[in-house]
């Protein structure tokens, strides 16, 4: 065994003359945000310094002690403009480093390596389930920010997150999945239904209204929650209010009430209705 006279070996080293710098992970990873962070701040300072790795012979990972070490800490020698590699213990018993840190990006790393066995294990999961595409979209840094996608990739997070989800969940997935290549083609529909629909009405009085249930849903107000839906005359325009309080419609039914009605300033094809009465549903219809 040859022996160490390089100014790194244990018994020569001066703390005094190293600056932490960066720490890092020798294990394998994909590369979580913790460690990307480390890695850069490592790159900007050698680009700072200009210094080089020691080219001194120290066996393993740790350029101290010689150990195969996964996580490390890295030094900058001043005296050289040189870097060296430390294991953790060896830079935390030399007093080198901050060991609060150390401990927090081990476990950081520890984290993301569940983290990549929950993806893996969610991955594999869809593909059995016929609905690898939603991979793909949980995945995709340029994801389409719509109602789909949107979801998808909330109900897949979710399957990362616990380790499973629902057959119903599944099937919904699946369902969303279908609707996308045909979006384009109903988002076009809708434009043209939208451009062909005549403006909500003036009404000399309390309004007459018969049209299709397209919406209801729950509103938190300062007077508690109120059951609202959205209806459709056959004329195309619109109009949002409270739900009759004699009446308990679903989506697609076709209803009728008299209600007073204000044109919406904004757009002059929806409006609003209020105090509704004589309410009842006609047909009962597909959602």
């Amino acid at each position: 065994m040859t022996t160490r006279t390089d100014i790194h070996r244990p018994s020569a080293i001066v703390p005094a003359d190293y600056d932490f710098v960066a720490l890092d992970y020798y294990g394998p990873s994909d590369g979580g945000q913790d460690l990307v962070f480390e890695r850069q701040a490592f790159r900007a300072h050698r680009e700072r310094t200009g210094g080089k790795f020691s080219g001194h012979d120290h066996a393993g990972s740790c350029h101290i002690c010689g150990a195969h070490a996964l996580y490390v800490a890295k030094f900058h020698h001043r005296p050289t403009n040189s870097y060296i590699v430390t294991g953790l213990d060896c830079a935390d018993s030399l007093e080198m480093g901050d060991p609060v840190a150390f401990k927090r990006f081990h476990r950081s790393i520890v984290d993301q390596g569940k983290t990549a066995k929950a993806k893996a294990a969610a991955k594999a999961f869809l593909e059995q389930a016929g609905a690898a595409a939603a991979w793909d979209i949980y995945a995709a840094a340029d994801r389409a920010d719509k109602y789909e996608e949107n979801t998808i990739s909330d109900v897949v997070g979710k399957l990362v997150q616990y380790g499973s989800i629902s057959e119903k969940q599944v099937a919904f997935v699946q369902k969303l999945l279908a609707q996308i290549p045909a979006r384009a083609q109903r988002e076009a529909a809708r434009a043209a239904e939208a451009a062909a629909a005549d403006p909500v009405p003036v009404f000399a009085g309390r309004a007459k209204i018969e049209g299709k249930v397209l919406t209801i849903k729950v509103v938190e107000s300062q007077f508690g929650s109120q059951t609202k839906m959205l209806v459709q005359a056959d004329a195309g325009w619109k109009v949002w209010g409270s739900v009759p309080s004699s009446i308990g419609p679903e989506r697609g039914d076709r209803v009728y009430f008299e209600a007073k009605v204000e044109r919406s300033t904004d757009d002059p094809k929806f409006g609003f209705f209020s105090r509704p009465t004589k309410a009842r549903i006609q047909a009962a219809g597909a959602a």
